[in-house]
């Protein structure tokens, strides 16, 4: 009776998995839970969750494991609701501490550091735990320049003030080392003695092309070494899967689990995928044009390969459109607060058309983008998904058009393979082109392929 029991649930839990498309790797690994309900979150943190009615697949799986404080690898579709799937069992983890303490020290408690690859992710996902700890006593920080600026003027007095108040601490790789390696010398890690959690988000970044101190991998060493406690765990997540990652993760961590929601690497299905040959550069800027002038649904984002280009482009369509279509354009150049500025202008309807560079292409989460469209071929499929991921999100329905021209045929076949996968048409040529080598695929990750500029006559964006 008892046995018959197992069986039962055993394939319930299977068929809940197969429906959601869920797929998990690793030993004794908790069930999914179908409802929010079933985590008996308090009632304030509830309130602060009720724009989210049901789990989505990732959270479904992600959470119980999260719960049971193990080290977790996570791979799902961009708009997938991966941020919830970390932050509730943080969040929860920590409102049981201060239960437990019942002390004013347990508000001084660093239990969570989150690492974003980029300042604006950094501040989404700061924004995204303010809102889901409203009311609830943990205190959160972004690690911002303004605090580096204070820590570096008076060093021991915003260390103990600010630093050591915090729960939830959110930054980029480069301002934790600068902290950490601060709190090191003045002898302070102690503050890192009770974290549990150490979250690496978008962390398919880990294996990209940068070199040197920029490099994420080295990075993340020494920022490892730095958070080594025995209770540490640690927290994968990525919207693309990597076997160099998987390699680099189980030799980094013992008993790591693994989920993927979804065939791996594969575009998010309510995004529709097209592509338009332009022969030519400057013939993609007409594509543009004619794209622009018909039955065109704001907002939308176009994908550029490099600062120079997207100015130029910007400059194009502010000249051609005046003022009809409202286009803007950010980049590496502008400032942490000007780059905040344009993304909530974007956020708010203030900017029609956002054009932009890789930056962009990584998990911000803009709910209602209608297009987006590339511009200039991405050199990798990881690159490809995670651009098209910025539409089609939260259930909503989005398009993605990617140009290529002759230049780009030694590269384009990975690209148009996804897009096959998917279910949508591509010129069947296309796929029987040259398969880059794992070589190629290295270059290009560090050096994208030279393209002539758009305009005959470029000088620079007139200040």
């Amino acid at each position: 009776m008892e046995e018959d029991k197992k069986l039962k649930h055993f394939e319930k839990i299977r068929q809940i998995r197969k429906k959601h498309r869920i797929f998990t790797w690793g030993t004794n690994i908790p069930d999914p839970i179908e409802n929010f309900s079933d985590f008996q979150l308090p009632d304030k943190l509830s309130e602060n969750l009720k724009e989210f009615s049901v789990p989505t697949p990732v959270q479904m799986q992600g959470i119980p494991i999260g719960l049971q404080h193990r080290d977790l690898l996570v791979t799902a579709p961009t708009g997938s609701g991966k941020t919830l799937a970390f932050a509730i069992p943080i969040i929860l983890r920590i409102l049981e501490q201060k239960q437990q303490n019942n002390s004013k020290n347990s508000n001084k408690i660093l239990s969570a550091i989150i690492l974003e690859p980029t300042k604006i992710l950094a501040i989404q996902t700061f924004q995204n735990f303010v809102k889901f700890c409203f009311g609830l006593d943990i205190n959160c920080c972004y690690l911002n320049s303004k605090l580096l600026l204070k820590l570096k003027k008076n060093w021991k007095n915003v260390l103990f003030k600010v630093i050591g108040s915090i729960n939830i601490l959110v930054c980029t790789p480069n301002r934790l080392i600068y902290l950490l390696e601060k709190l090191e010398k003045e002898k302070s890690l102690n503050f890192l003695s009770n974290l549990e959690w150490l979250i690496v988000d978008e962390c398919d970044r880990i294996f990209e092309g940068t070199e040197g101190e920029n490099c994420f991998k080295l990075q993340l060493d020494k920022i490892l070494n730095f958070c080594c406690g025995p209770n540490v765990r640690h927290g994968f997540f990525s919207a693309t899967f990597s076997c160099q990652v998987e390699n680099w993760c189980r030799e980094k961590l013992k008993e790591m689990l693994m989920v993927c929601i979804g065939p791996r690497n594969s575009a998010n299905e309510l995004v529709k995928q097209e592509l338009v040959f332009a022969g030519w550069e400057q013939a993609k800027v007409q594509i543009i044009r004619d794209i622009l002038r018909k039955n065109f649904e704001p907002p939308a984002l176009i994908f550029l390969q490099s600062k120079d280009r997207a100015k130029q482009l910007f400059a194009e369509l502010m000249s051609f459109f005046e003022g009809k279509i409202f286009v803007g354009l950010i980049s590496g150049d502008l400032s942490e607060k000007e780059c905040q500025l344009v993304v909530e202008r974007f956020r708010s309807g203030s900017i029609d058309l956002l054009i932009c560079t890789e930056l962009m292409g990584r998990g911000i989460d803009f709910q209602n983008v209608n297009l987006v469209i590339n511009f200039d071929l991405p050199t990798s499929i990881i690159s490809y998904i995670h651009r098209i991921g910025r539409t089609g999100r939260a259930g909503r329905v989005g398009r993605a058009i990617t140009l290529f021209t002759e230049s780009d045929m030694p590269i384009i076949r990975p690209i148009s393979t996804v897009i096959h996968q998917a279910g949508f048409p591509v010129p069947e040529y296309l796929l029987k082109l040259h398969k880059p080598t794992r070589e190629e695929k290295k270059n290009l990750k560090k050096r994208a392929p030279k393209r002539k500029n758009l305009t005959i006559r470029w000088g620079g964006l007139k200040k």
